[in-house]
């Protein structure tokens, strides 16, 4: 089978979506398909697809959205494939797989993000003027709209609630896939081989516990809510680090920190090429999110046997059994419940509980499952193509 991803840019060190995309190419590689990779641009390729550079020309981020998507659609027709996969926005895909969720989803849980009601108002209007916003909302309706009718692939269910919501996409259209992680990757047993020094690295002594956050956008996954949470608990901070790894500015953060007396607890430590290291030195994985639609890095931290603090906005927490293999908010915003959650959680005998719990789940979810499950909805695409749908 000829199979192509549609992808805004190739390079799985960047993790999500695009380290999905990579080992999906190379298990569909290995099983003998032939794979096209259309994106913008690629920090690296798996050996043996045939890769289109995309180009995305433009002056402003709304023009080149949508020349990339044009242009994409071009080149995949182009290439006469028997599946197009879509992962972002762009139009002509057979199957639309969108990791982001929905951008109608997306701009709501934002909304949400604005603490005040004049605020939220302001931010409505400005969207409603923004050509971004425009182009994107235009492109999303385009693709669910498409003639003839994409399969589509919700990663979760509040994923898949969203996509009936705004587009009525009917049910014999519509697959539930939730992500899949590498357990074999992301262990107990790698993590134990690497935890002493791995806490080395991150400068934690032996009786501190460790929380971790991996996100790139700081403010939709929580970190203003985990500092507040944070300066609420009442043991000693010498007894607790929160580590926050990604790219994103840590200055508004270290500054609320130092303003709440909880800067000390708080160790900000960039982007990280392998975050397997993090998983080891941490004890707990937290991430009060406003929005995430099956979030692989909870998965990741829960194959390691990390005990993980999320919320109801986050797909990934329709795996998980809350007080089980970890704590499930209703929202970010409830610093109480997210301040006892932590709380609790600097019980070693409970992060053992929790954590071997959280691996069971994992080892339920693995990568494999997941390329099995899409593999289907590929063979349905053929046999609608076949028949002339």
């Amino acid at each position: 089978m000829k199979i192509g991803f549609q992808i805004e840019y190739l390079d799985p060190a960047r993790g999500g979506a695009e380290t999905y995309v990579y080992r999906f190419a190379e298990e569909l590689l290995a099983g003998g398909h032939e794979v096209h990779l259309f994106a913008g641009g690629f920090g690296k390729a798996p050996e043996g697809a045939v890769t289109h550079r995309v180009l995305r020309r433009g002056l402003s981020r709304w023009e080149r959205d949508l020349r990339f998507a044009r242009t994409a659609d071009r080149a995949a027709r182009r290439a006469r494939l028997d599946v197009v996969v879509a992962v972002g926005r762009t139009f002509g895909a057979s199957i639309l797989q969108p990791h982001g969720g929905t951008y109608l989803g997306t701009r709501r849980q934002n909304l949400l993000l604005i603490r005040s009601a004049a605020g939220r108002a302001l931010k409505e209007i400005f969207d409603a003027l923004n050509p971004k916003v425009l182009t994107s909302k235009h492109i999303e309706a385009r693709q669910f709209a498409a003639e003839p009718p994409p399969e589509v692939v919700a990663i979760s269910r509040m994923v898949r609630q969203d996509m009936k919501k705004f587009y009525d996409v009917p049910d014999e259209r519509l697959h539930l896939v939730y992500n899949g992680v590498d357990i074999e990757r992301f262990s107990p047993d790698v993590c134990r081989a690497k935890r002493k020094e791995a806490r080395r690295r991150f400068g934690l002594s032996e009786d501190e516990t460790c929380f971790l956050i991996v996100a790139h956008n700081f403010r939709l996954k929580g970190v203003r809510e985990l500092v507040e949470a944070a300066s609420m608990l009442r043991s000693p901070y010498r007894h607790r680090r929160v580590l926050v790894a990604g790219r994103a500015n840590p200055r508004p953060y270290q500054r609320l920190a130092e303003r709440l007396g909880c800067a000390e607890a708080f160790q900000f430590v960039g982007p990280l090429a392998d975050v397997v290291p993090a998983y080891a030195a941490a004890d707990v994985y937290v991430q009060p999110t406003w929005y995430d639609p099956c979030s692989l890095v909870v998965l990741e931290a829960m194959a390691c046997g990390r005990p993980v603090v999320t919320t109801r906005f986050n797909g990934a927490s329709e795996l998980m059994h809350n007080g089980g293999d970890g704590f499930i908010l209703d929202s970010p915003d409830d610093l109480d419940g997210l301040a006892d959650a932590m709380g609790r959680l600097l019980d070693p005998d409970l992060r053992v509980q929790m954590g071997s719990a959280a691996r069971r789940t994992a080892e339920a979810h693995p990568i494999e499952r997941n390329f099995r499950e899409m593999a289907e909805v590929f063979n349905r695409v053929a046999a609608r193509k076949e028949a002339g749908e």
